[in-house]
């Protein structure tokens, strides 16, 4: 009995003890570069760049900000995406100090390489407010750096 016992306390202490290792563990800053893709227009358009900041507020939880759109007309968004393993979804308010606030949702795969380097193909779709005058999709695969 005094065995049995034994081996029920250890196996509840494995299970109980064993976290779940989060995709996105609380404390992570994120610094990204934009669109991946821009990157292959390097020498013919050049690189669109759209700086952003992140942090991860809880596990599997991350905050961002993002400068976005040319010199005269640039805009300032916010982000928050939750995610599940390497899957995400979000939400983000583009243009919070401009006149034209938009909301959309998105959904992507975070995929690491290279140490702190990251890519997120990603699917967004945006809601223009308040007519609905520039609602749009976009496809497209994020870079940064993860640390």
């Amino acid at each position: 009995m005094k065995k049995l016992f034994t081996l029920f306390a250890c196996a509840s202490l494995a299970f109980t003890l064993s976290a779940q290792d989060s995709s996105q563990p609380a404390g992570s800053w994120y610094l990204g570069g934009g669109d991946a893709t821009s990157l292959l227009n390097i020498f013919s358009t050049g690189v669109n760049l759209s700086p952003s900041v992140g942090y991860a507020v809880a596990d599997d939880i991350v905050v961002s900000a993002m400068l976005s759109g040319p010199t005269e007309t640039m805009y300032l968004a916010l982000n928050a995406k939750y995610f599940m393993g390497d899957y995400f979804v979000g939400a983000s308010a583009f243009d919070v100090a401009g006149d034209n606030l938009d909301i959309g949702i998105q959904a992507g795969y975070y995929i690491d390489f290279k140490d702190v380097l990251y890519l997120t193909p990603q699917f967004d779709y945006m809601f223009g407010l308040p007519d609905g005058s520039s609602d749009y999709v976009n496809i497209g695969i994020g870079f940064g750096a993860r640390f």
